[in-house]
């Protein structure tokens, strides 16, 4: 005889089961759906993915990068982005790493608010990682790179990441307000060369190759994508690269951050090669080695000798980091109605000069590490570089302007009868500042300006005197209360 389940029975534990299950699901992280597998894998590069989820090198994975010493053969995977259920603050990154002796394994996450602009990588997370964003993120992504001997090699597998109310054990590189003006630094830089080679991110490098290598596995772009780019300027030329390899003397140097993650004691833009190399830092080294030479970047042969038309392999550059706001050559910048204060940068775009080349101050001098300098002369005749600091203003109002005088070293003495003359809303107004005296914020006036770019302080060579240094860095218009 056979015999049959009551049905009525049956679903009385079920329906117990799933009333549980929904009492549960407020206790789940911000997702929820509870964690989320990183999607499937959009570029595999020396790697291997195993049906099970596994990762590990592959047979034929050739060596690494040269930023990454140690190793016979390198790899990498890269997720495609997923689409999270809803806008996080914080991703729990989990996942199960093997990795013997003589190999290594990083795992890497990234957000984005719209698929689109990706923030920085956050690199070498440990299962359990809780990653805090500074804005909420939609769309998230993770990196593996995998490190061997010929014949040992690292395990990934289960990657994870879940949004969670937990508090983060790392943060991500701060986000670019709305109004953010791409920081532009003065540094040197080298060109790269090495044909045939492989970047970090896989690239194999051609003849006249168009990309830069920056220190920091942060900002590495995707292969044949550009989600992090430079726009690097030299005498007049200018031309933009995508990041696709990391070094040349460090691999966690993000001195284009603000906080900077990797050697935090260090200001602003600039970088712990020139640190190293002109003031000692650290015994003159870096992350792999002495500094023989400063170069904070590495630039493809196509941009240094087609593009910027640079002669030698070593040269002073100017390098905008354009996932960092608006570039400053892209037109007047939009500025923040509700900021108190407006600053103009001598090597941002608001900055205009009539000649394609001014003589920079010696590296690492002025205000953000840089200022430019011209001889002055007394007669209009004799001609001579003529400056303009113009910003977009946001609204009409009065404003306390301020330029910026640098105590740098020079051949000659600074100039006593600096001339500026300051176009505002009601006509033009000249001042004298004796910049031998007046250093640093020096106060010009109060005076009423337009919204808009008719405003702005001029000056020049033209000098009440022959044969001194007259120096031009950063102005400043403070708006009055």
């Amino acid at each position: 005889m056979s015999s049959q389940r009551s049905p009525t029975l049956w679903s009385r534990p079920f329906r117990a089961l799933l009333i549980l299950i929904i009492a549960l699901i407020p206790a789940l992280p911000v997702l929820a759906d509870g964690p989320v597998y990183a999607g499937g894998l959009e570029l595999l590069d020396g790697a291997w993915s195993r049906p099970d989820r596994t990762l590990t090198l592959a047979a034929g994975a050739g060596p690494p990068p040269p930023i990454v010493a140690g190793y016979q053969r390198y790899g990498s995977a890269l997720s495609a982005p997923v689409l999270l259920n809803q806008p996080v603050t914080r991703l729990k990154l989990s996942y199960v790493a093997t990795v013997p002796p003589g190999a290594e394994a990083r795992v890497d996450v990234r957000g984005s608010p719209d698929g689109q602009r990706w923030l920085p990588w956050v690199t070498s997370l440990p299962d359990g990682a809780v990653v805090g964003f500074d804005q909420p993120v939609r769309y998230a992504q993770y990196r593996v790179l995998l490190l061997g001997s010929a014949d040992l090699a690292p395990v990934v597998r289960d990657v994870l990441l879940a949004g969670i109310d937990q508090q983060p054990s790392v943060s991500a590189a701060a986000s670019p307000a709305p109004f953010s003006i791409a920081p532009t630094f003065r540094i040197r830089a080298t060109r790269l060369g090495m044909v045939g080679g492989r970047t970090a991110n896989g690239y194999v490098i051609p003849p006249r190759a168009r990309f830069v290598a920056l220190p920091s596995w942060t900002v590495l772009s995707t292969r044949g994508r550009d989600e992090y780019q430079v726009r690097i300027s030299y005498q007049g030329r200018t031309a933009v690269a995508p990041v696709y390899d990391v070094g040349p003397y460090s691999e966690r140097d993000d001195y284009w951050n603000q906080p900077r993650r990797g050697f935090p004691q260090l200001e602003r833009g600039w970088p712990l090669d020139h640190a190293a190399y002109y003031e000692g830092f650290n015994g003159g080294r870096a992350d792999k080695g002495f500094v023989r030479f400063p170069t904070a970047m590495d630039v493809g042969d196509g941009i240094w000798w087609d593009d910027l038309g640079i002669v030698g392999d070593q040269a002073e550059v100017e390098v905008t980091y354009l996932w960092l706001g608006q570039d400053p050559l892209a037109g007047p910048p939009q500025r923040d109605p509700a900021a108190p204060e407006h600053v103009v940068d001598e090597l941002g775009g608001d900055f205009w000069h009539n000649e394609a080349v001014l003589n920079a101050s010696p590296v690492g001098c002025g205000m953000g590490r840089h200022a430019y300098q011209a001889t002055t002369v007394n007669d209009p005749a004799r001609g001579g570089p003529v400056v303009r600091w113009q910003p977009n203003l946001p609204v009409e109002a009065e404003y306390d302007l301020f330029v910026h005088v640098p105590v740098c070293p020079s051949k000659r003495e600074r100039t006593t009868q600096a001339r500026y003359v300051v176009q505002h809303r009601d006509g033009a107004l000249e001042v004298t500042v004796n910049q031998r005296a007046q250093t640093g914020w020096v106060h010009l006036g109060r005076f009423p300006f337009k919204a808009g770019v008719e405003g702005y302080v001029q000056s020049g060579a033209l000098a009440g005197e022959a044969g001194a240094t007259i120096w031009f860095d950063q102005a400043r218009w403070v708006r009055v209360p």
